[in-house]
């Protein structure tokens, strides 16, 4: 039995749906979200069972954990980005410090961490590798809490004994309520007959040239679901992408042969901000054999016939 964290988010859901269609059964936990999926619907109190969960709450997650006889801990919940600086490290850390000692009591097998790509910011480095030298400036708060949630991670595993892996990924697709980034934006202007400027919160349009290396979400649940159940894995930190940058020209692009009258406009040429690279996938591929299995096409076009069923996100 496998639990989840944040288990209602957007990484969450999909995950569950990874885990049961690799035979785990799941918990899934919620605090702030309540929604069901349709594809995780027929597996409800059958092999998938909901606790509200609040992790800053230790014996609340211990609980849970002890309940369902917990053997694996994928911890996804997170902060909102928003809150103050303080208020939002203490969460990251409380949090994870109350995940990590949870795993260890009930001596789980494992614990998955989401990181992120963010981690790298500042890193200048033709390809992103997991043995890169992290910077400790830490720009952004995504940056600075996933630095903190690895960096304990990496502690706690070596003092107790526990095994801890950092995922380090960036994801698009269906169920994403925050529409911070160019893939989700787009879709769903794109859907909804409205200009990309409409989803921008008064920002300035991206540049053409710009972009990363997204995957889409179904990949990366999958990527999450394989390392927390590998009988074994040679190291702590994995990355999850796709191997190479989508520029935003390339994402319009492929938004536009799905859905031909999209009014997606995007300004030319690339800003002076930083650029960034792609993440070096080698790891995750020779040890588990993973790979992404979707195309940009074959992912926006799944992506926008989910959105066109008349699913808000």
């Amino acid at each position: 039995m496998i639990m989840i964290t944040g288990g209602m988010g957007f990484i969450g859901l999909h995950a569950a749906r990874a885990l049961l269609d690799l035979g785990e059964d799941i918990i899934i936990t919620r605090y702030r979200e309540d929604r069901l999926p349709s594809f995780l619907v027929p597996y409800l109190n059958k092999r998938l069972f909901i606790e509200t969960v609040d992790v800053l709450q230790p014996e609340s997650l211990l609980g849970a954990g002890k309940k369902h006889a917990v053997t694996g801990l994928m911890h996804l919940a997170s902060p909102r980005m928003n809150v103050p600086p303080a208020e939002g490290t203490q969460q990251t850390v409380q949090s994870l410090l109350h995940v990590l000692e949870c795993g260890s009591r009930l001596e789980v097998r494992r614990v998955v961490l989401a990181s992120s790509i963010a981690v790298y910011a500042g890193v200048e480095m033709p390809l992103w590798r997991e043995e890169d030298t992290l910077p400790v400036q830490a720009p952004y708060p995504m940056t600075a809490y996933k630095k903190v949630t690895e960096t304990i991670g990496d502690f706690y595993s070596r003092q107790a004994g526990l095994e801890v892996v950092s995922a380090r990924f960036s994801a698009f697709g269906p169920l994403a309520r925050g529409l911070y980034f160019l893939p989700a934006q787009a879709v769903h202007a794109a859907v909804n007959g409205l200009p990309l400027s409409s989803y921008l919160r008064g920002g300035l349009l991206p540049y053409e040239e710009e972009g990363m290396d997204v995957a889409y979400v179904t990949d990366t649940a999958e990527a999450l679901a394989r390392l927390q159940t590998a009988p074994s894995l040679a190291h702590s930190v994995y990355n999850i992408g796709t191997g190479q940058v989508t520029t935003h020209k390339q994402m319009v692009e492929a938004i536009l042969r799905v859905i031909p009258d999209a009014r997606l406009e995007l300004r030319s040429g690339k800003g002076d901000g930083p650029q960034y690279p792609a993440m070096d996938i080698s790891r995750i591929y020779e040890e588990l054999g993973w790979q992404p299995r979707y195309t940009l096409d074959l992912a926006i076009a799944e992506y926008a016939t989910w959105l066109r069923d008349g699913n808000p996100f």
